[in-house]
Order: C-alpha cells, then sequence, then structure tokens
C-alpha cells in the first residue's frame, strides 16, 4: 500500500515526516469480508493467510482464562511476575533476561526507541517482516536494505551494509515469508563480525516449528557473552494464542532494565499473563500441535512441488511458492472458492503466494480449491 503524504496546511501538517511517509501495514484478508463478498458460510471460508496456528487451543489455557474473570478489576502485577519467571525457566536464563510484551511486534517497535537516534543506521531484508522498517523509520533511520539471496538472509552482504552508526540488525529466523532459516555459523560469524554497539535482534517467532540441526540459537551466543543478541518469542504462533497478544525477548539484563522502563507498567492483561503460564505447562499440547503443523507443511511441500511449482524449504508454519504466473490472480481467484492465501507481490516476489498451514481438512480444501483454480 502506497505511503500518504500529509498535505503542507492544516493539522495533518503537524505530523512527524518519518511516521507520514511509512507504509501502511497489509494484513491478511479477513474472512468475514470474504464471506460476505463470495456468499460461501463464514464457517466454510479457509484462512491460509496470517500463519496463525489453526489447531484449538489447550483446554488447560482455556480454564486458566476463566479463572481470571472474576479478578478483572485488578492489575495483574504478581502474575506478570510469575509469568516471567516461567518463561525463563523454559528457556534457561534468569528472570533478569527476560522482558514480557503484549506480542513481540511491541518489542519490535519499542527497540528503536532504545537504540537509533535520527540520522543512525539500521540493516535489513526487505523480504522480510515489513514492521522492522516501520519502527526503524519511526525514529528516523536511515535503512541500509540487504536483499536476500536465493530466499535467505546474505550474511556476507549484510556485515559489509553495517558502519560505525549502525544501531540494529534486522533478523528474522526462520524468515517470514520465506521460512528460511540463519544457520549456526552463519549467526555467529554475523555477531563477531560487527560492533559490540550493534544490536543483533533474532525475531524467533516461528522458532518451535523448526526441524533444521542447524539452526543458530542467538541464546547460545548470549550465554556466551555476546551481550547485543536479542531474542524476540511469541506465544501468537506454535500456542494458539494470536488473539491474547503475548510475547517476550530475552536479552541482556541491561537490555531488559532499559526495555521494562519505555515499557507499559501492567502491559499484559491478567487472562494473558494466565494463558501464558498455562501454556508453557502444556507441553503435551505444544507437541502434538507443533507435529500435526510439521505434517501438513509437508504435504503442502509436497503437493506443490506436484503441480511444477517451486517451493521454498520452510522451517516455519507456512510455505512460499513460485507459481510462475501472477500470484496476485491466483489470490483472488482462490478467494472467490472461500480459500485466503497471501499473495508475496508485496515482499517482491509477484509470481509467489504464502500458504499457512492449516488442519488437514483446511490444507485438503485449500489444495482441491487450487486444483480448480488452475
Amino acid at each position: 500500500m502506497d505511503a500518504v503524504t500529509p498535505p503542507g496546511a492544516g493539522h495533518e501538517a503537524a505530523f512527524r515526516a518519518p511516521i507520514a511517509h511509512i507504509r501502511d501495514y497489509e494484513p491478511g484478508a479477513d474472512a468475514e469480508q470474504v464471506a460476505a463478498a463470495t456468499g460461501i458460510p463464514f464457517e466454510d471460508v479457509v484462512k491460509l493467510a496470517s500463519n496463525e496456528n489453526p489447531y484449538p487451543v489447550s483446554p488447560s489455557v482455556l480454564r486458566a482464562i476463566e479463572r481470571q474473570f472474576d479478578f478483572l478489576h485488578s492489575y495483574p502485577w504478581e502474575d506478570f511476575g510469575r509469568l516471567k519467571a516461567a518463561v525463563a525457566a523454559a528457556n534457561g536464563v534468569p528472570d533478569a533476561n527476560v522482558v514480557l510484551s503484549a506480542g513481540s511486534a511491541q518489542l519490535v517497535l519499542n527497540l528503536p526507541l532504545l537504540y537509533v537516534d535520527p540520522g543512525d543506521e539500521v540493516v535489513l531484508a526487505p523480504q522480510s517482516y515489513a514492521l522492522y522498517e516501520a519502527a526503524s523509520q519511526v525514529m528516523g533511520a536511515t535503512l541500509r536494505r540487504v536483499p536476500l539471496k536465493d530466499y535467505r538472509f546474505d550474511i556476507p552482504a549484510i556485515v559489509a551494509a553495517c558502519g560505525p552508526r549502525t544501531r540494529i540488525v534486522w533478523l528474522c529466523s526462520p524468515n517470514n515469508p520465506t521460512g528460511a532459516v540463519v544457520t549456526a555459523d552463519e549467526l555467529e560469524r554475523l555477531v563477531t563480525q560487527v560492533p559490540e554497539t550493534t544490536a543483533i535482534v533474532v525475531d524467533q517467532a516461528y522458532r518451535e516449528f523448526v526441524d533444521e540441526d542447524d539452526y543458530g540459537d542467538p541464546l547460545a551466543l548470549l550465554a556466551a557473552g555476546h551481550r547485543n543478541v536479542i531474542s524476540l518469542c511469541s506465544f501468537s504462533k506454535a500456542y494458539a494464542l494470536a488473539g491474547l497478544r503475548l510475547g517476550y525477548a530475552i536479552a541482556d539484563p541491561a537490555v531488559c532494565v532499559m526495555l521494562d522502563r519505555i515499557s507499559e507498567p501492567f502491559l499484559l492483561s491478567r487472562p494473558a499473563c494466565a494463558a501464558g503460564l498455562a501454556a508453557l505447562d502444556d507441553d503435551e499440547w505444544l507437541a502434538a500441535s507443533t507435529r500435526t503443523v510439521l505434517e501438513g507443511r509437508a504435504l503442502l511441500t509436497r503437493e506443490l512441488t506436484a503441480l511444477g511449482w517451486d517451493v521454498v524449504p520452510s522451517q516455519g508454519n507456512f510455505v512460499l511458492a513460485d507459481t510462475h504466473g501472477d500470484g496476485r490472480a491466483l489470490f483472488r481467484r482462490l478467494l472467490d472458492e472461500g480459500v485466503i492465501v497471501r499473495p508475496a507481490d508485496g515482499w517482491g516476489y509477484p509470481t509467489h503466494i504464502r500458504v499457512s498451514v492449516g488442519l488437514p481438512e483446511q490444507n485438503e480444501r485449500f489444495l482441491a480449491a487450487l486444483r480448480r483454480c488452475l
């Protein structure tokens, strides 16, 4: 979507220029809107566009949320502390290394507040999560865009793009929309070749779906003494809690103190805290959910490859596929079938679509609709 430039007169002239020129975020199509436009019943619309976990939420999480309804009049400070301790224990770090947030996206917004002055530089890939760019622009950052190479982060080019004013390098691993990861060697090479004053931010929103042995773990580098490494994690994907907005960062204690300082004191709701605690305690549900997603990812990869498409090997809960045609036109045809996927032209891949992994019946519904469209 094009950026909106405010006129030079009237109240709009008071808007800060960096914010006025940010491109609006383009979310996946809404199931209710598709149902209304096509006449297809809402319950028959299949949304595979936003990388949401289709697996039903853990029953223990639902019970934990319900128990909070009688206490919504009070702030969740005690539960907030318990959740921070549980997150720390689950990741094998002290409590001081954890910052909780209302979704990891809030941390993406806060990190440039901490690191970036106008004119400072950030390094990012244009074929990645759009919020990195927008959050950096808010603070007047100079963007150093390093395109992906064969759908992967180009680590040598990223190192070359870093200079004395580089404050943040944004990585997403597995990357959205390609599903590729940064390997352990690549991550170590990057961290050891940039100044300590450059924050290496690794967004691990999809890490629970990784089954590749050579996945680069930012927590190992943090434990080894690299204080500029920051990991962002989310309950939105593997834990199916996107609607509650719950995430966290793992970082050096000094970084955590500053991130907490610029965050709202009571930024998590009681239901969100309770849900996070219950989710971390239900390993059986997480294993079953993740197994279903990985099976679905393998199915989609296999079936789309059989169509003659080029499917990018993915470690996320989605696949990116080159259709060798007009990806947005195919997206529109699938909408008429009541199936929502994501066209990838906004990332510079006009012949690609990104498909989130659904439940088995949703995956089959998508494949049947796709065959009719083709």
